[in-house]
């Protein structure tokens, strides 16, 4: 028994020993989110490096650049950006490929506001005596605090990078090293400090002490700032020795990324987090004089309900090529701007007018009212009360003898959607587009147009497809331009749905679909697999917005154009004067594509969707795995 004690006691003292070296062999570098200020403007963090280029070469992406058959294109396409960027790599001594490289573990970067360098808060204000500072009456706390923010507004933006290179950090030290030295012969000045057995290296220009460049190494990472005082904050922060607080405290950032960050096996590897509101007030607040005029204006339009929009995205999966997510986080009650964000809930499911070879369709519910009232209020907040009412509505009664309301807003039943299509032949815009909008009484839309038609659309013309009256602008004599499809602005009542669009073949193709004619959509299988994950993405969730889209089919367009003639003359033309056209134009000379569906396989349909709730509007995007 006293051996099997003493072999006890040895064991557990030896792992005690061996979690101690280890400790201190595997070092522990801070998330991005815990070096960064809780005032933090916009941040964006890939986890980790090594491991999400690992992903990518696995994705659809990965594999089709990997194909025996594309990768002499792709070989091309790389060697072409690595030309392309060799007079940057010329003056820090990196190729593309090298710079690429650098980050192996995490990589962040932020927006962050640059701060004062005076205590404004306890400057006299407007001429006061020193002996006024001790009035601490909540006026004179609040004016000093204006002043302070308006100081800190004017200081400007800086940059806070965080990059994990582990212990093959040469090439990174190099770029440093080369920016160094340029800005010493600008006439900067270096100065070193330790701080807790750490160097802290500040670049500063006595031009402008303000935009001074910090960083230190540490644990296989290196931490870079762009402002006073950027990199210091953040040292001290991995040191425990600030007491502001870091971004992961921050309410709003914990309340938007958990929402956008999901299960363990599908946590994402890119991250990022913006302050809008923040944002523009800087920029307003930092502009001079007009500031005063615009601020209240931006106020009023209650921008600053925006407490943050941030989102994620996630590559790789079983079922996914790639998963993404994306909140804006709003306090209620939603008026200003917010008082036209009113969606609403009801089918997505695409009509039988939406054809099969679409290139992408998208289903909306929506208020239409309520946006009304409240397009009226921020209205007759410039205009003042009854402007909408004078200088809109009556003068529509006026012009056409309905009333808008009436006649247009209330004549729909809350629901839009939106088609593309490639029109051929290819052309730089051969992506047609038609919207349409659900109707409650078509011939009373009929009853309008016809009204409209008598009154202020007058050169409105019409002829009939089928059953269908189809409504067009007078056609004007146009010399048609190789390469440009000539847009055809028209419009139809197509069952209970009034529809718009800038081309008739496709508004034709719509009707032909809604006859029958043609394949639906609603009748894919491709359609019916989207649309079905929808469900299983949203959980008991209610949409207000639902989209299906063809990555191939954009693909196609830049496929043609890349192999038309028009394209090549077109570049050719441009690389006479720009080394980087120039390039592309050989690149397009010097390859034969392969056959278009040796890159269609590698692109599977898509969805995305968006549901309403009380803290805010979420949305998400999935892509299927390509078979």
């Amino acid at each position: 028994m006293r051996l099997i004690n003493q072999l006890l006691t040895s064991g557990v003292f030896t792992l005690l020993a061996m979690v101690s070296v280890l400790g201190e062999e595997a070092p522990i570098v801070p998330g991005g989110p815990r070096l960064m200020p809780e005032k933090t403007l916009a941040y964006v963090r890939i986890e980790n490096a090594d491991e999400f280029r690992q992903v990518l070469a696995t994705s659809a992406t990965g594999k089709m650049l990997a194909d025996p058959k594309l990768k002499p294109v792709a070989g091309e396409i790389f060697n072409t950006a690595s030309d392309l960027f060799q007079q940057i790599g010329d003056q820090i001594g990196l190729s593309l490929e090298e710079l690429l490289a650098i980050p192996q573990g995490q990589f962040a970067v932020a927006l962050l506001p640059l701060e004062s360098s005076s205590n404004t808060a306890l400057q006299p204000l407007n001429g006061a005596k020193s002996s006024e500072l001790k009035d601490e009456s909540p006026d004179a706390i609040r004016k000093r605090l204006e002043a302070k923010r308006a100081t800190d507004a004017n200081s400007g933006f800086g940059v806070l990078a965080v990059i994990e290179t582990g212990t093959e950090d040469g090439s990174l030290e190099k770029i440093l090293a080369t920016v160094e030295q340029k800005l010493i012969d600008a006439g900067s000045v270096t100065r070193t400090e330790n701080i807790g057995g750490t160097k802290l290296v500040r670049i500063i220009r006595p031009s402008n002490e303000k935009m001074a460049v910090e960083y230190f190494s540490r644990n296989g990472a290196t931490v870079i700032g762009i402002g006073s005082g950027l990199g210091r904050a953040a040292l001290d922060r991995w040191n425990g020795d600030s007491t502001e607080p870091t971004l992961a405290q921050s309410t709003d950032f914990a309340a938007v990324m958990g929402r956008c960050i999901g299960a363990e096996e599908t946590r994402p590897q890119i991250t990022f987090f913006v302050d809008p509101y923040r944002i523009v007030e800087r920029i307003i607040k930092g502009s001079g004089g007009g500031a005063a005029l615009v601020w209240p204006l931006v106020e009023d339009l209650g921008l600053g309900k925006i407490r943050g929009i941030g989102g994620s995205v996630f590559q790789g999966g079983e079922l996914f090529d790639d998963i993404s997510h994306m909140h804006i986080l709003l306090d209620p009650p939603r008026d200003g701007i917010f008082g036209v964000v009113r969606p609403s809930k009801g089918d997505t499911n695409p009509p039988d007018w939406v054809p099969s070879d679409v290139a992408s369709y998208l289903s909306l519910s929506w208020r239409m009212d309520k946006t009304f009232d409240g397009f009226e209020r921020i209205f007759d907040k410039f205009a003042g009360d009854g402007g909408f009412a004078t200088r809109v509505t009556e003068k529509f009664k006026q012009d056409t003898g309905l009333d808008l309301r009436e006649s247009l807003v209330n004549a729909t039943q809350d629901r839009a959607a939106m088609i593309t299509w490639l029109q051929q032949p290819v052309t730089f815009n051969s992506q047609a587009r038609l919207i349409a909008i659900q109707l409650k009484d078509p011939a009373e839309m009929t009853r309008t147009i016809g009204k409209l038609r008598e009154t202020v659309w007058k050169r409105l013309e019409s002829d009939v497809v089928g059953t269908t009256t189809v409504y067009r602008g007078r056609k004007r004599e146009r010399e048609p331009r190789p390469g440009v499809r000539s847009p055809e602005p028209c419009a139809a009542i197509v069952g209970e749905w009034v529809m718009i669009s800038d081309s008739r073949q496709l508004l034709e193709h719509a009707i032909r679909a809604n006859s029958g004619a043609v394949p639906r959509l609603s009748s894919l299988p491709d359609y019916d697999l989207v649309a079905s994950e929808m469900g299983a993405q949203l959980g008991t969730d209610s949409p207000f917005m639902f989209s299906f889209s063809r990555a191939s089919e954009a693909l196609r367009q830049v496929y043609e154009l890349a192999k038309s003639s028009q394209i090549k003359d077109f570049v050719r033309s441009r690389g006479e004067k720009s080394p980087v056209a120039k390039r592309i134009a050989e690149l397009i000379e010097k390859n034969e594509l392969p056959p278009f569906d040796e890159f269609k396989k590698y692109f599977a349909p898509s969805g995305a969707f968006a549901y309403d709730e009380p803290t805010g509007i979420h949305f998400g995007r999935y892509t299927l795995k390509a078979e």
